[in-house]
């Protein structure tokens, strides 16, 4: 019909839109872990004190994703996205102001900051869903794989961007407090970006005969409906225990990818360890994007409900790469990051299907945020483990022993 913007497609804005907004969620998420290592080193914390702070920080965000992320089922997608973004860069700012180790003293300094990147993790946990809520109003299924695919580097171009700017900061003189307060003011730049330029979903989506009859006019399910309509679905159950493991790889290398090349390279006597070792993981996401943009891609050519082979055949690779970082005797700063990048290259395609594209296709665009949510929750549940445990293994058996733990999740993964 003349006049109805539906004949035109989606607006062009809408996809790089989608992806700073949700990269910039990392600004004030992957700058915790370097901080917590510059807060090791001044005040003498050990991995399983940081890693206790990061489990109930993703414990957190898993009980967040069940209780923030349907959300945008119900309010909308712009609005939680940009709601989430302005609540993330606040808690951050207050991280910074605060100054807790010399507040209140080294041991409930780690509480207080703790505490706060507890909160920080809960109130990010509504973003994805606001992400999938605008997709899934906009893009039709035979895109979604792609699209989700695209979507989902944001993870690792928020990662790496991050990364790169807390390298860049350390190198240059500036404490850990300048992690809070540089990172959360480019995230309420992204916030105003968005609330203004991202149309509001369900005006720009493009219909297809192939699509599951979801009419824009017909009334939406309520909160029982949809997670009765999902329970019945076999292939539900089988994303939200593929997540809960694939979360647990995902979360040991980003919790402790930049401690891990810390260590290799102070072991090599390199001058420049830390803001180094900070730079050189983010190689894992930059990896983890071909990745995802590869896997997504392909995994339309199979169609919706038809992505498991391209998954296992990334898993598999994926298994062999972590196998290598356990028994391949790296000790070079070069071959543990090139190591982390393969795992990274495999890891991340599959990863991002389940909450993007999997998730779309067992829901529709009528609870696709509500799946998103509950799948992502009890993958966070794995993370939350992967922090602590991991932090635990690397302290006192090595990091042999904790890649071998990875690598015999990726392995029951590859099973499943």
């Amino acid at each position: 019909m003349k006049g109805d913007v539906r004949s035109n497609g989606p607006s062009p804005r809408v996809l790089p839109l989608l992806l700073i907004g949700y990269a910039a969620f990392y600004f004030c998420r992957a700058n915790v872990e370097p901080a917590l290592n510059l807060l090791s080193i001044e005040h003498g914390y050990d991995n399983e004190k940081t890693g206790a702070v990061m489990a109930l920080a993703l414990s957190a965000y898993a009980a967040g994703k069940l209780v923030l992320g349907p959300l945008a089922d119900f309010v909308g997608g712009k609005k939680t996205l940009v709601l989430f973004l302005v609540l993330t860069a606040i808690v951050s700012f207050t991280i910074a102001a605060l100054d807790a180790p010399v507040r209140f003293g080294a041991a409930s300094g780690l509480a207080v900051i703790g505490g706060l990147v507890v909160l920080n993790r809960f109130v990010q946990a509504g973003g994805w869903g606001g992400l999938v809520d605008v997709v899934g109003h906009t893009y039709p299924a035979r895109q979604r794989g792609s699209v989700m695919g695209i979507l989902s580097t944001s993870y690792d171009i928020g990662n790496v961007v991050t990364l790169i700017g807390c390298a860049g900061l350390v190198h240059l003189g500036f404490g850990w407090r300048a992690l809070f307060v540089v990172n959360p003011s480019l995230v309420v730049v992204v916030a105003v970006l968005v609330f203004t330029l991202l149309p509001n979903p369900g005006h720009t989506s493009t219909k297809e005969e192939s699509e599951p009859k979801e009419a824009e006019d017909e009334p939406k399910e309520g909160f029982v409906k949809v997670l009765a309509r999902l329970a019945r679905q076999p292939a539900f159950w089988f994303a939200v225990a593929l997540s809960f493991l694939l979360t647990f790889v995902r979360a040991g290398f980003m919790s402790w990818t930049p401690r891990f090349l810390y260590e290799v390279s102070k072991a090599t006597g390199s001058s420049s360890a830390v803001s180094g070792s900070i730079a050189k993981s983010a190689f894992f996401g930059v990896a983890g994007m071909i990745g995802s943009v590869v896997t997504g891609r392909i995994s339309d050519r199979f169609g919706p409900g038809r992505r498991t082979p391209v998954m296992a055949a990334s898993l598999a690779l994926c298994f062999i790469s972590v196998l290598v970082l356990a028994h391949g005797g790296v000790t070079d700063p070069i071959l543990a990051t090139i190591g982390v990048g393969a795992s990274g290259l495999f890891l991340l395609g599959p990863y991002s299907l389940l909450a993007g594209a999997v998730s779309l296709d067992v829901a529709g665009k009528r609870g696709g945020a509500t799946a998103a949510g509950i799948i992502d929750a009890v993958g966070y549940v794995g993370a939350s483990l992967a922090a602590f445990v991991l932090g635990s293994v690397s302290k006192r058996q090595g990091w042999t022993a904790a890649f071998d733990v990875v690598a015999g999740v990726t392995f029951l993964a590859l099973l499943s």
